[in-house]
C-alpha cells in the first residue's frame, strides 16, 4: 500500500508539471497585470482630485468667486500710453499668472481706451469698443515667435488673449489694434517666462512602473529555468508575458502622464477685465506715475528683480564736467607720421612683410629702388669706366714698384745688419775700432727707415688699387637705393605696388603712429575765455562704446595750445588737446563729442544718466526703498555731463536709484 500511494503521487507530479503548469501561469499573470492597471486608473483621478484640493489649501475646493478673486489679486499689471497723431490712447494689461512657466498657457486682459478732450466725453478716457485687435510675441532681440494671434471680447474696451509659451526666456507681447474708424496703433509689454519645476512624482511612478514589468518578466522567466526548460524555450514561453508587462508599462506610463505630467502644472485662473480697478473707482496710493505723479510706490518680489536684472547706484556728490559741448577730429602728431618717398626715379620693390596695417620700426629698411639709366647716361658711364680701368691699371703698376723698392730696402737692411753682427764680433776680439761698429749702426738705422718708407708707399699704392677698382665695379647703368622709415608706426597706406616705376619724391606710403593722438575741437570765438580759465575736459566717441575719458585733472591728456587766428567763415578757433590712445581705438579723422568744462570743478549731488527718464514733459527716477519696494520721484536736473546729471530738487546723497531693468519697472502698475 506504501508503495502504491507513492507511485501516484509520482503520477500525479508528471502529470501537473511544466505543461500543465504553463497553461495556467500566463492567466494568473496577466490577471494579475490587468487588476493592478484597472486599479491604478480607478484611483488615479481620486488622487487627483485630491491633490487638487490639497494644492487650494485646507483640503476644502474653493469657490469659484474666491479663485477668481486670489487670481485677480496675484496678476500682473501694466500700463502704457500711446501717443500717434491720430489719438491718444491708454493700454492697460493684466497678465496671469504672474510668473508664467513654459508650457503654460498665459492669459492677458487688455483694456483699450482714449483720451477724448472736451465733447460730450468730458475728460475721462473712453473704452475703445469693436476694434480688432490681434497679438505678436517676439523674442527680447526681436525675433518673431508668433503673429496674428487671435483675440476674445471680454468687456466694453476690454480683450481676452491666450497663449502658450514653449520655452523659457524674455518675451515682448504686442498688441496691434485697428480701430472701428481704421486708426492703427500699438502696445508692447514685457513677460519673463521661467521653465516649470520638475514633478517628481511621475519619476518615481515611472521607476516603479519599469521595476514592476521587468521584475514580472525576469520573475516569470526564471520559474521556467528552476523547473528545468531552458534556452529558446524559456524564450519562447515567456514572450506572452513580456508583452503584457511591456503594455502594462506603456498604458501606465500615459496614465501617469495624465495624472501626473513630467514638470508641475498648476490651474491658471483667468485674469478679470482690465477696467476692473477703476470701475471700483480705486487708485494706486502715492499717484499714478503714468500719469506723471511723484511718490508712486511699486512692489517687486525678490523673483521678479532677478528676473528683470534690476541695478541700482547710489546718488553721491561728485565732480562733473559739464559746459560746452563741441565737436572734434583726431589728428595724428606731427612727429608721429611720415610719408616715405623715393630719392630717385626707378622701379620700386617692398619686403614681403610690408602691407596696410604692418607695423613697422623707426630705421627699418622697408624695400628699395632700383634706378636703370638711359642710353647717353650709359655712354657716359662706359666712358668713366674706362677711365677708371685705365687709372686702376696704372695704381697696379704703382704698386708693383712700390712693392720692389720695399723688397730692395729689406734686402740692403739685410746687408746692413750683417756687417753690424761682423763689426762687433772684430771688436770683441779687438780687430776693429769701436767706430767702425758705430757706422754699421748707423747704416742698418739709415736702412730700416727705407724698409718702413717703402712697405707704408706700397700699402697706400695697394690700397689706391682697391679704390680704383670699387670705382670701376660702381660704375653700374642699374643703382640699388634703400628705403628706410623714419618713424615707428603702422602702414596706413600704400601707393604703389612692386615692380612699379615711381619718380622721385612721390609718395610711397604713409606711418602713422596713433599711441598718442590729438583732438582738435572748434570753438566760437565768445566761449575762448572759459576755455583758457578751465583747461578740463571730457571726450567721447562711437569707437568707444559710451565710455567717457577726462583730460586735465583727474584725467590723461592735456590742453597743448589755443589757436591763434579766427577762421574767417565758421568764426572758430581751434584748441588743441593732446590725449592717449594705448588701444588705438581712435583713428586719424575720427569724430569725438569734446565737453569743455566751464563749471569750476565743483561738487554737485549727482545721478547717473542711465536712471533718467522723461516722460510727458516730467523728469523722473525710480528710488530704491529696500526689501521689494520702489519709489518713482520726479527730479529736477541742473548741468549735464558725459555720465551724470546734477541733481537740484528730488534727491538726497546716499539714496539708490535704479540704472538698469527700468523699462521693466515703468510696465508694472503700482498696488499690483
Amino acid at each position: 500500500m506504501g508503495i502504491s500511494k507513492h507511485k501516484s503521487r509520482f503520477h500525479l507530479r508528471q502529470r501537473t508539471s511544466p505543461e500543465s503548469t504553463s497553461n495556467c501561469r500566463v492567466p494568473q499573470f496577466m490577471r494579475l497585470t490587468l487588476l493592478t492597471l484597472f486599479v491604478a486608473l480607478l484611483f488615479a483621478p481620486a488622487l487627483r482630485s485630491v491633490k487638487a484640493d490639497e494644492g487650494h489649501g485646507g483640503g476644502e475646493p474653493k469657490k469659484p468667486a474666491q479663485g477668481a478673486q486670489s487670481a485677480a489679486a496675484t496678476a500682473r499689471t501694466a500700463e502704457r500710453n500711446v501717443q500717434t497723431p491720430q489719438g491718444s490712447f491708454r493700454v492697460r494689461m493684466r497678465q496671469s499668472p504672474t510668473d508664467p512657466r513654459a508650457g503654460e498657457e498665459v492669459q492677458f486682459a487688455v483694456d483699450f481706451s482714449e483720451q477724448v478732450e472736451g465733447g460730450f466725453g468730458g475728460s475721462d478716457p473712453q473704452p475703445i469698443e469693436g476694434a480688432t485687435v490681434t497679438a505678436r510675441v517676439t523674442s527680447a532681440a526681436g525675433q518673431t515667435v508668433a503673429q496674428n494671434i487671435a483675440s476674445h471680447a471680454e468687456g466694453a474696451g476690454s480683450y481676452g488673449v491666450h497663449y502658450e509659451f514653449d520655452d523659457r526666456g524674455d518675451y515682448k507681447v504686442i498688441f496691434d489694434v485697428r480701430t472701428g474708424d481704421n486708426r492703427q496703433f500699438a502696445a508692447d509689454f514685457p513677460v519673463s517666462v521661467v521653465s516649470a519645476p520638475v514633478n517628481w512624482a511621475f519619476w518615481l511612478g515611472l521607476g516603479i512602473l519599469a521595476l514592476l514589468s521587468a521584475g514580472a518578466v525576469f520573475g516569470y522567466g526564471r520559474s521556467w529555468k528552476r523547473d528545468g526548460v531552458t534556452g529558446r524555450e524559456v524564450a519562447r514561453k515567456t514572450a506572452p508575458v513580456a508583452l503584457g508587462a511591456l503594455l502594462f508599462f506603456v498604458l501606465g506610463t500615459v496614465a501617469l502622464a495624465y495624472f501626473e505630467p513630467p514638470r508641475e502644472r498648476r490651474a491658471t485662473a483667468a485674469p478679470p477685465p482690465a477696467r476692473a480697478e477703476t470701475a471700483t473707482g480705486t487708485t494706486p496710493a502715492g499717484g499714478d506715475p503714468a500719469l506723471g505723479g511723484s511718490g508712486a510706490v511699486i512692489t517687486i518680489p525678490k523673483e521678479s528683480q532677478l528676473l528683470f536684472s534690476i541695478r541700482t547706484a547710489t546718488v553721491e556728490q561728485r565732480q562733473i564736467v559739464s559746459g560746452l559741448r563741441v565737436t572734434g577730429a583726431v589728428r595724428a602728431k606731427p612727429d608721429a607720421q611720415a610719408v616715405i618717398s623715393p630719392p630717385v626715379s626707378g622701379r620700386v620693390s617692398f619686403n614681403g612683410s610690408v602691407a596696410i596695417g604692418a607695423a613697422i620700426g623707426r630705421g627699418q629698411t622697408i624695400g628699395s629702388i632700383e634706378q636703370v639709366l638711359g642710353a647717353p647716361e650709359q655712354a657716359s658711364l662706359e666712358g668713366q669706366r674706362i677711365q677708371l680701368r685705365t687709372a686702376a691699371l696704372e695704381q697696379q703698376a704703382r704698386a708693383t714698384e712700390q712693392q720692389s723698392l720695399a723688397l730692395q730696402a729689406r734686402t740692403r737692411l739685410t746687408q746692413a745688419q750683417r756687417e753690424l753682427q761682423r763689426a762687433r764680433n772684430l771688436l770683441e776680439v779687438g780687430a776693429a775700432p769701436r767706430r767702425r761698429v758705430e757706422e754699421a749702426e748707423t747704416a742698418v738705422r739709415l736702412a730700416q727707415q727705407e724698409v718702413a718708407s717703402a712697405e707704408s708707399q706700397a700699402r697706400v699704392a695697394q690700397q689706391q688699387v682697391r679704390l680704383s677698382r670699387e670705382s670701376v665695379a660702381r660704375v653700374d647703368p642699374v643703382r640699388q637705393f634703400p628705403l628706410t622709415s623714419p618713424v615707428t608706426g603702422i602702414v596706413t597706406e600704400i601707393s604703389a605696388a612692386t615692380g612699379q616705376q615711381v619718380e622721385a619724391g612721390a609718395e610711397l606710403l604713409k606711418v602713422v603712429n596713433l599711441m598718442t593722438v590729438l583732438l582738435e575741437a572748434q570753438v566760437f570765438e565768445r566761449d575762448l575765455a572759459a576755455v583758457r580759465e578751465s583747461g578740463r575736459a571730457t571726450y567721447t566717441a562711437p569707437a568707444l562704446n559710451g565710455e567717457v575719458y577726462r583730460i586735465g585733472e583727474g584725467g590723461e591728456g592735456r590742453l597743448v595750445s589755443v589757436g591763434q587766428s579766427v577762421d574767417p567763415q565758421t568764426r572758430t578757433i581751434p584748441v588743441i588737446f593732446e590725449v592717449p590712445n594705448p588701444l588705438n581705438r581712435l583713428r586719424e579723422g575720427m569724430f569725438v563729442e569734446i565737453t569743455l568744462d566751464t563749471s569750476g570743478g565743483a561738487n554737485v549731488l549727482t545721478v547717473p544718466k542711465q536712471a533718467v527718464i522723461t516722460e510727458q514733459g516730467r523728469t523722473f527716477v525710480f528710488v530704491f526703498k529696500g526689501g521689494e519696494t520702489y519709489e518713482r520721484r520726479v527730479v529736477v536736473l541742473g548741468a549735464e555731463g558725459q555720465d551724470y546729471y546734477e541733481v537740484k530738487t528730488g534727491l538726497q546723497a546716499g539714496e539708490r536709484v535704479v540704472t538698469e531693468g527700468i523699462y521693466q519697472l515703468r510696465s508694472t502698475q503700482p498696488g499690483a
